[in-house]
């Protein structure tokens, strides 16, 4: 008897042990999901910015004018319309590619911190104006940091 009933208390630890590890895998990954639902949700508001500061940037319309206008200098302004939609298109590319890397480097570590101070109390809580100039870095790429 003595020996069943052992063995029916390490197999109840195991299985709380078991199942403990297992919520606690569960919302690791609950709160991944969410931290990339919000990157992502972010990003696509934040490249729509981005893509109009680039487009009002390196704008063609000034060109396009002149161009229906008549001029006898229309190859010139063609060549200069060609190397300005190349360089938006190359700037949008790397551009969006940077503010994806960087947002998703800053909220993913944000995010782990915050989970861990949900997790542990004992250990210090993440400073919000430490969060805000974090995240004002991806703010003056956006603005000023495009048209540097």
């Amino acid at each position: 008897y003595f020996l069943i009933s052992y063995a029916q208390k390490r197999l109840r630890e195991w299985q709380e042990k078991e199942a403990k590890k297992f919520f606690e895998m569960t919302r690791k990954k609950q709160h991944f999901e969410s931290t990339e639902r919000t990157c992502n949700q972010t990003i696509l508001s934040l490249s729509k910015i981005i893509s109009e500061n680039i487009l009002n940037l390196l704008n063609t319309e000034e060109i396009l004018q002149k161009l229906q206008d008549s001029p006898e200098n229309k190859l010139a302004l063609w060549e200069q319309m060609k190397i300005i939609i190349f360089t938006r298109i190359c700037i949008l590319v790397y551009s969006l590619s940077i503010l994806n890397v960087i947002l998703r480097v800053q909220l993913n570590v944000i995010g782990g911190y915050l989970y861990r101070d949900s997790v542990n109390e004992d250990a210090p809580m993440i400073d919000s104006d430490l969060q805000a100039k974090y995240l004002s870095l991806c703010h003056h790429f956006i603005g000023p940091g495009v048209e540097d």
